[in-house]
């Protein structure tokens, strides 16, 4: 029986068949399972610190940054690439950043518009959901109703603190695009990788259960970010940088509460989770952004795109 090789430099080793060391990265659905997991572990860490032997207050933005980021960072920088050894083995820290994608910020201005550009995308999906509500109310598209709609004083400072809330999104890419969809490449097709990690992304968020949110919603937000996720996957492979999900990711956070206020404020919760599926984070964003993404890559970040 031929025995598996391990390569040591210029140097070949036979391992002996029943000795071979057990790698986590060579296990994509272990793998996942083991981040996902350790999430959950570390929200609850974190949670105990924050609010039990802190004693911050619950509605206290920088109690909440800190219990949505910490997981997240420690994940991302010390748990995946020290401890678990993911997503591709025993690495340099160096190497890892260029693994998940975080050391790749070149062409940097066409990397950032991309991202901008697909933002913009993502805005006027959500800005039209309004509007095809307020035509499904019978009511008319009047100067009054547009103004309203495009009034973002709901999530710029100083009266709203989203713009430090929506942080924990940008290293929410490092772990679910970066490493989770990286580790799924060892073994599965791009599109696969992507699909799948898309689908841990998607089940993170029924932790909002947790948080007193009525489950159709929380439904919903499983179902959209699964979809938009394909997304996030997407551009990352195509750029094989995670500088424009990073980005795309934290304005469609930061911004969100503004642009789909009308329906938030007048609709039924089983219509903001049915218009968040379709229109905020759902099937249209997602799909025009791919074409997007694949059309700009195609033309203007040629050498820098995969077949993704």
């Amino acid at each position: 029986m031929k025995m598996p090789l391990f390569i040591r430099g210029n140097v070949e080793y036979l391992i002996p068949m029943g000795q071979r060391t057990f790698r986590l990265c060579e296990h994509p659905w272990l793998s996942l399972l083991a981040v996902m997991a350790t999430l959950l572990l570390l929200f609850g860490l974190s949670g105990t610190v924050i609010f039990g032997l802190l004693k911050l207050p619950g509605d206290s933005p920088t109690a909440q940054v800190a219990q949505g980021v910490s997981p997240f960072i420690l994940m991302a920088f010390l748990i995946a690439p020290l401890v678990l050894r993911l997503p591709k083995g025993k690495r340099t820290f160096g190497q890892y950043l260029g693994d998940v994608g975080l050391s790749r910020i070149q062409p940097f201005n066409r990397l950032v518009l991309l991202a901008l550009s697909c933002y913009v995308i993502l805005a006027l999906s959500q800005i039209g959901a309004s509007f095809v509500y307020r035509i499904f109310e019978g009511q008319p598209i009047n100067w009054s109703f547009i103004r309203k709609v495009f009034d973002l004083s709901r999530d710029l400072p100083p009266g709203s603190p989203s713009i430090f809330l929506s942080i924990p999104s940008i290293f929410e890419e490092v772990v679910f695009r970066g490493i989770a969809v990286t580790i799924f490449l060892s073994r599965y097709s791009e599109r696969k990788s992507i699909t799948f990690s898309s689908l841990g992304f998607g089940l993170l968020h029924l932790l909002n259960v947790f948080s007193g949110r009525e489950l159709v919603w929380v439904t919903g937000q499983v179902v959209w970010a699964c979809t938009i996720g394909l997304f996030y996957g997407y551009v990352f492979l195509r750029t094989r940088s995670l500088l424009p999900p990073m980005i795309v990711h934290y304005l469609g956070n930061f911004l969100i509460s503004s642009l789909t206020g009308y329906i938030q404020t007048r609709a039924s919760i089983e219509m903001q989770a049915l218009y968040g599926v379709i229109f905020s984070l759902g099937v249209v964003p997602t799909t025009l952004m791919i074409l997007w993404t694949r059309f700009f890559s195609s033309r203007w970040l040629v050498g820098q795109a995969t077949p993704a």
